[in-house]
């Protein structure tokens, strides 16, 4: 991803990713050497790029966007953590998970550690309506995992309860990047709206394609272990797509609605989606969502990081991990 950023804007991830490791140093040395090699071990920096790329189209100001762009990815961090320990993954970014680490109930006060410094960085800033628009978004995702979590094994989970899922639990943080960036350097307010829904649409689309590499890839390609959603009941579109197509859907919601899956059960559902069209659909409801991501870039000011932002959304439609 970073071949896609001109060299100033790579430059300032590079300061970013010290703030990064300062925001989550401890004392505490339990905690302290896993979440910095957890921190280390990269992860895309998608949403402070869009922070960075967003205050672009106002007066930027590098020093008063990058406490915004550290905040978004911390609590990114936060939600993997908490994410690792409700799927019990053992891995994360290749590198074993802090629950797996450390157990469920260190990682719990991990999580709450790194939302706790989020919220310290903030109100250092003194602004009370930053602080409204991310409180805001952080419940809602909060709302898009429990509602994840009330869906488990549940095969009887529409497109549209799924599209409003992903939308809270991963796509509003997109578009909170994009509208906190460019708000940040006083952005015209339809230049604010559009960069918004631009992240909105992104993330939507981020996160069909990661549903989708969940299917298809192992755990070289992704950095965790494939096929985890179906294992831990976790519905996601190509599997509503083989319960609504595959002449083997019958067999798929068997398998789904079992909380203790073998290894072969999850081998059978991965081969009956995969076998239903339900991969080929997901790419193409991605492809829409990248599409309508980048049609909310084409009234904006003709500058570099208008370009950054369409290359971007290609980039998520064919990533491999």
């Amino acid at each position: 991803m970073h071949k896609l950023i001109p060299g100033e804007l790579e430059n300032e991830l590079k300061i970013l990713d010290d703030e990064l490791k300062r925001g989550i140093h401890t004392k505490i040395h339990l905690i302290n050497k896993p979440l910095f090699e957890m921190v280390g071990a990269g992860g895309k920096r998608l949403r402070p790029v869009l922070v960075l790329a967003s205050a672009r189209f106002g007066r930027y100001d590098f020093e008063k966007t990058k406490p915004l762009a550290v905040a978004v990815e911390l609590i990114h961090t936060a939600t993997l953590v908490h994410d690792d320990i409700v799927d019990d993954s053992p891995l994360r970014r290749g590198i074993p998970s802090i629950q797996a680490r450390l157990g469920k109930d260190v990682a719990v006060f991990a999580g709450d550690f790194i939302f706790c410094k989020v919220f310290e960085l903030l109100t250092s800033m003194n602004n009370l309506d930053i602080l409204r628009r991310i409180s805001r978004v952080m419940y809602k995702i909060c709302e898009g995992e429990m509602k994840q979590r009330e869906d488990l094994y549940n095969t009887d989970v529409t497109f549209r309860n799924y599209v409003c899922r992903i939308q809270r639990k991963t796509a509003l943080l997109f578009g909170l990047s994009c509208e906190l960036g460019a708000a940040s350097c006083g952005a015209h307010i339809k230049v604010v709206r559009a960069l918004n829904q631009y992240g909105v649409k992104l993330g939507i689309a981020f996160q069909l394609i990661d549903d989708l590499l969940d299917v298809t890839c192992d755990e070289y390609d992704i950095g965790k272990p494939g096929g985890a959603d179906i294992r831990e009941g976790v519905i996601t579109l190509p599997v509503i797509y083989a319960l609504q197509k595959s002449l083997q859907k019958d067999e798929l919601r068997y398998i789904l609605q079992k909380q203790k899956q073998t290894v072969k059960d999850t081998e059978t559902a991965l081969e009956i989606v995969r076998d239903s069209g339900g991969v080929e659909y997901t790419r193409w409801l991605a492809g829409r969502y990248v599409e309508k991501a980048a049609g909310f870039l084409k009234n904006l000011p003709d500058i570099p990081m208008k370009k950054v932002l369409a290359n971007i959304a290609e980039y998520i439609y064919n990533r491999k991990n």
